[in-house]
């Protein structure tokens, strides 16, 4: 017979999570960790993330082994932000990167992200093929033609619960001050969260939170960014948290620690960084729940 916990853990399980749009009316940071894949978005839910982030720079390193350049196309972007929504209850924020092409292609990444399941997307405002918003050698389209791909946008998506999210990689190439006015273009667009890449120190922060009318998310990178915490991105107003491709780093040193241990020692077995067992494996993936 189940314990009291047992069955109140197992009634939270088949309550519905809320959505991302919910979540926002109530108080709190989202913090939603960015990851790669499936199985890393069910490791978060399970560990009691409220949201997941999928990662464009992750899925072209993960699924064609290259750089963040715009080398992956809609299709394939839409087909793991399914993959994503199928695999946990909790919302999925996913990398749109620049609506895959003018405003036409906007309008058909909006209908088959939201048709996917995912519940909101970021567009950005680079040129198409674009680069990841870390690189060098940025171009950007102007504030004008990146607002009416909010706009269109907001348009075309069935549920306001589907939020769209007006990203502007300005602040390195172009300065704080543009980041600023192309935050306050997409918002007054009809963005429904804001999210700046860049931001350099917490008074960059303090100046766009207080400038925008719009909530604002931040992508937190590693080496790139201020290295807060949380419960400081909360403090300073953020709504949104992502670590985009913290996860991806960090398999990438657990992948070369591995593949050397192999290497060293003939065998996958005691390697450094350890593992989980099977029966903890296919637990993670739910095995009890299949026929």
């Amino acid at each position: 017979m189940a314990t009291p916990a047992e069955k109140q853990d197992a009634a939270q399980d088949a309550a519905p999570a809320l959505t991302l749009a919910q979540r926002l009316r109530r108080p709190g940071i989202v913090v939603a960790p960015g990851c790669h894949d499936a199985l890393g978005a069910r490791i978060y839910e399970q560990a009691g993330f409220e949201a997941v982030y999928m990662t464009g720079n992750g899925l072209s390193a993960s699924l064609l082994g290259a750089p963040d350049i715009g080398l992956l196309g809609m299709n394939e972007m839409v087909g793991r932000g399914r993959a994503f929504a199928n695999a946990v209850k909790v919302p999925v924020i996913a990398d749109a990167d620049t609506g895959y092409g003018n405003l036409n292609n906007v309008v058909r990444t909006v209908q088959d992200y939201e048709a996917a399941g995912v519940q909101a997307i970021h567009l950005e405002d680079q040129v198409t093929p674009k680069k990841c918003g870390a690189m060098k050698g940025l171009a950007l389209i102007s504030k004008e033609e990146h607002a009416d791909k909010i706009r269109i946008a907001v348009a075309t998506r069935k549920s306001r619960d589907f939020l769209i999210i007006g990203r502007s990689d300005a602040r390195i190439p172009l300065g704080l001050d543009e980041a600023i006015a192309r935050g306050q273009a997409y918002a007054a667009a009809g963005a429904d969260l804001v999210l700046l890449e860049m931001l350099q120190s917490e008074d960059e922060m303090r100046k766009a939170i207080a400038a925008i009318d719009a909530p604002l998310m931040f992508n937190a990178v590693d080496g790139k960014t201020p290295p807060l915490t949380a419960s400081r991105f909360e403090a300073l107003g953020f709504r949104v948290l992502s670590f985009p491709i913290s996860a991806t780093l960090a398999y990438t040193h657990m992948m070369r620690s591995f593949a050397q241990h192999i290497r060293a020692t003939g065998s996958a077995f005691g390697a450094p960084a350890g593992a989980v067992t099977i029966a903890e494996y296919e637990a993670v993936l739910g095995i009890d729940g299949y026929l």
